[in-house]
């Protein structure tokens, strides 16, 4: 006896189950895929200056790691400026009377042109000491992070981060960062709260960077680079606040690591560079 063929109505409710079914998977498919295409690689976002070139490309983790034996770019034709970091004196080194207080002893220098170098008198307890020193360190230090940070970061499947404009990172940061000391809760302001006001001079603003003056210094913000530095899911951003007395020869540079996740407040730490 031949098979009872199936009512045609259980035929078309078969048929539109099957392809329920099959429209799930394809969807779910198509989201898992869409997933994947919006997951942001890591971005260099300011070039980085090298002796021999100047990298202005995304940069993979094996290529940062590479990149760490190239001689860094610094702000003087002199091959002496390399010799920018110095040990701390031994307790057991002969006092020089003429040699000003705080300065390393003799043969304590040490020099420095890749971030390898950098990294590891950093670890050795090496630092800038003079002026000169610490004008090269504001080279050195954004290209040593950079190129740590991206070392390390993964792609980003969320991101909290202000993406209208770069520079909107920029002016939610906290002003604290400035050591900014007031009574309430003023220190808690970001610096969207200040360009209008006599306590901070914002002059001068780009795709990626601002400057401004405040208490007698100038400073330069820059975004560097973005990526999945923690691991948590959530794209992180690297900042560089690099600063210089109006009047005098004072310079330094911070790195800060800005984080962001769901709507919480941008968190900004120092980056660690050992």
């Amino acid at each position: 006896m031949p098979p009872t063929p199936r009512p045609y109505y259980k035929q078309t409710f078969f048929r539109r189950l099957c392809c329920l079914a099959v429209g799930l998977l394809t969807a779910c498919t198509t989201t898992d895929h869409q997933s994947q295409r919006t997951s942001q690689p890591p971005r260099l976002l300011t070039p980085l200056e090298f002796t021999r070139f100047t990298v202005s490309t995304n940069l993979t983790k094996a290529a940062a790691t590479t990149l760490m034996g190239e001689k860094v770019k610094v702000g003087s034709a002199d091959d002496d400026a390399y010799n920018f970091l110095a040990l701390p004196a031994s307790s057991t080194a002969n006092n020089n009377p003429a040699q000003p207080p705080g300065l390393p002893a003799t043969g304590q220098r040490i020099r420095v042109e890749t971030v390898e170098h950098y990294v590891e008198a950093l670890k050795r307890g090496a630092s800038p000491f003079t002026s000169f020193d610490f004008a090269t360190d504001t080279w050195f230090r954004p290209t040593a992070a950079t190129l740590l940070f991206l070392s390390q970061a993964d792609e980003s499947p969320r991101s909290s981060l202000p993406k209208d404009f770069p520079t909107k990172l920029l002016y939610s940061l906290p002003v604290r960062f400035l050591n900014y000391r007031s009574a309430g809760n003023e220190a808690d302001l970001t610096l969207r709260h200040y360009p209008h006001s006599d306590k901070l001079w914002i002059f001068n603003s780009d795709q990626i960077s601002i400057q401004f003056e405040f208490n007698g210094k100038r400073y330069y913000l820059t975004e560097m680079a973005r990526g999945d530095f923690n691991r948590d899911g959530f794209e992180d951003s690297l900042v560089a606040i690099q600063w210089h007395y109006v009047e005098g020869s004072g310079a330094g540079v911070e790195l800060l690591l800005v984080e962001a996740v769901g709507n919480q407040p941008l968190r900004a730490t120092p980056f660690p560079l050992k």
